[in-house]
């Protein structure tokens, strides 16, 4: 009893003369300075209990932090069981990056970077007709040096058959989902045909349906979730001058989409189809290049 009175003694004597403690040093440097005992990882330098004894908060050999974590091992710089409650933290916005955590449970900093897809069209493709309103014809954005950027991650594929609201179609490419979100699909392309139509209606035009149709993974069954309908003008050659018979005019085909995925490696499919007024029942219609442009038409997707 006397031997602990006066080692508290001499500690109180000691922090009131010098302003310093020690703990496993007997040259301090700081108000209290902890030498830890030993050198592994399990190795703690201070450790604080509550009445029952059980451990509420540590500090490893390496530095690594414990707080309610129990007897387990602080696996990192700052590891805490259950909630922290922070108040009166300011509202940030862009630029700063929100914190996330991520599969270890580890605080990071989360990536602000845009994931998208990108596609843009270097030669037409076609030979297609346009007089059956049962007739799909796909729209193909296979990989390649078409795809100028890709950080959304999207698969690609082909089924050799397929049905399209139960119609038959052949060689189906497609865009695969990677993970479930809220994607937004933009597509801008432009549509022409060869000669005069096959049958000609009091129109004066060929509508044109543009297609978003999807399949489950594994699947080659796809249904429709929207469709946009746009017009090809007749009697104009390829720089928008009256000509007799002539659908060659750029007819800008337009689909804009904001898609929900609920699964992995849901499939994306875009198709054409004929939707009335004047028909080309021979495969003389295709995707052109517009005047002007670079490309024969694109297909940018944004995860929001």
């Amino acid at each position: 009893m006397m031997k602990k009175f006066f080692l508290i003694t001499l500690i109180s004597v000691c922090a009131e003369v010098w302003g310093q403690m020690g703990i496993n040093t007997s040259n301090p440097s700081a108000a209290l300075d902890i030498i830890s005992n030993g050198n592994t990882l399990g190795t703690k330098a201070l450790e604080v209990n509550n009445s029952d004894n059980s451990e509420l908060f540590k500090i490893h050999n390496n530095g690594n932090t414990g707080i309610n974590i129990g007897t387990s091992s602080p696996t990192d710089l700052w590891h805490v069981k259950t909630d922290i409650k922070h108040e009166n933290l300011p509202v940030l916005s862009s630029p700063y990056s929100p914190l996330a955590v991520d599969a270890a449970g580890a605080a990071k900093v989360k990536p602000t970077s845009t994931q998208y897809f990108y596609f843009k069209r270097s030669s037409s493709f076609g030979n297609f007709s346009l007089y059956n309103t049962n007739v799909y014809t796909n729209i193909p954005f296979p990989a390649g040096s078409d795809v100028q950027g890709n950080t959304a991650g999207f698969g690609f594929g082909t089924d050799a058959s397929g049905t399209v609201n139960a119609q038959s179609v052949s060689s189906i490419s497609y865009l695969t989902i990677p993970e479930p979100g809220v994607y937004l699909f933009e597509m801008y392309q432009t549509a022409y045909c060869n000669g005069l139509p096959t049958t000609s209606s009091n129109t004066g035009q060929v509508a044109i349906n543009t297609l978003f149709a999807t399949a489950g993974n594994g699947s080659s069954v796809y249904s429709t979730n929207t469709i946009f309908r746009d017009y090809a003008i007749a009697r104009r050659n390829a720089s928008g001058g009256i000509h007799v018979n002539s659908y060659a005019y750029a007819n800008p085909q337009k689909l804009v989409v904001a898609y929900q995925s609920t699964a992995a490696n849901e499939k994306v499919a875009l198709f054409v189809n004929y939707a009335g007024g004047d028909s080309y029942s021979t495969q003389s219609c295709f995707m052109n290049q517009p005047n002007g442009s670079d490309n024969y038409g694109y297909l940018i997707v944004t995860k929001l």
